[in-house]
């Protein structure tokens, strides 16, 4: 049975004859009364009793209108809920961020399509970067923002690589490093470091300036907390590689010192992935959209 035939078994049961559920559904009468009878026929049941121009359920009538009245709020209820999904008045969404980009990207972006969308629900997953991947793998989260380290170049994610963002080693004020003048990268590994795991290419960094691979420092301390990271900063003597906007009212209140390296700069490799074979919903290209925006790129010629 088609959907249209179990509203036409509910309108003749509500409406009592043919004339009347005719003209309720726009349709002639020798129409419905067909598909009555076809519905008949496929059942192999008599669903109404005639009685002159009058029309009244049979027991198995009664049982079909039962039915149809499940399978018509159901359809209807789905394409109600489409509708609101699609126009974003309803519907969900869940974000993994690492750390820094939930710090520095997510209030904002989740800010403004919220007032966009009041009735839209969001739900943050901050983690670390790096089990980001399997989070979409399994659809836990629908988009990552995080390092790109993990999904760059792969196919089962799509990627948007966000413009270069800087990275700053901070300490607090007054800190022995601070002091110096233009301290090694090896003058940090005195101290202990925290942060969220550090991706390939700043052990790399790091390794390059102390000649002891950093992966085996006992004074690493991973977190994917920015109120930790900036809590152990201030009250002891650890020194952290951060997004400058993590910090920047930490650093314009001289609370904080920004260490001024002997070695090349840092940079955070930072993009916006989901999993290629999967469309994203409204609600995720909504989000997509502004926080493409927030980075300064064109959400159109990005994920179109």
């Amino acid at each position: 049975m088609e959907a249209r035939q179990f509203r036409h078994v509910l309108a003749l049961v509500e409406c009592g004859n043919f004339h009347k559920a005719a003209e309720s559904l726009r349709v002639t009468q020798p129409a419905l009364s067909k598909s009555i009878q076809g519905i008949e026929r496929e059942l192999g049941v008599r669903l109404f009793d005639r009685h002159g121009k009058a029309v009244a359920p049979t027991v198995f009538g009664t049982l079909a209108a039962k039915a149809a009245r499940q399978v018509v709020d159901a359809i209807d209820g789905l394409a109600r809920a489409i509708e609101q999904t699609t126009a974003l008045d309803a519907g969900e969404l869940s974000v993994g961020a690492g750390p820094y980009a939930a710090d520095v990207w997510f209030g904002q972006v989740a800010g403004r399509v919220l007032r966009a969308h009041p009735g839209l629900r969001i739900t943050l997953h901050v983690e670390p970067w790096e089990a980001l991947p399997e989070a979409l793998r399994s659809g836990r989260i629908d988009l990552s923002v995080a390092n790109s380290e993990p999904v760059r170049g792969r196919r089962e994610f799509r990627v948007v690589e966000f413009p270069s963002q800087p990275g700053i080693w901070v300490c607090r004020a007054g800190h022995p490093l601070a002091l110096r003048e233009k301290p090694g990268r090896a003058a940090l590994l005195a101290y202990p470091l925290i942060g969220p795991h550090m991706p390939e290419s700043i052990l790399r960094w790091l390794e390059a300036g102390t000649r002891a691979h950093p992966s085996v420092l006992a004074r690493k301390i991973d977190t994917t907390s920015m109120t930790m990271v900036k809590a152990m900063i201030r009250e002891g003597d650890a020194v952290s590689l951060v997004h400058p906007a993590s910090v920047r009212a930490e650093l314009r209140s001289g609370e904080f010192a920004t260490l001024e390296l002997d070695a090349p700069p840092l940079a955070f490799d930072s993009g916006l992935a989901w999993l290629s074979d999967r469309s994203l919903s409204p609600a995720a290209l909504a989000f997509a959209r502004e926080l493409l925006a927030e980075v300064g790129l064109d959400p159109e010629s990005h994920l179109n």
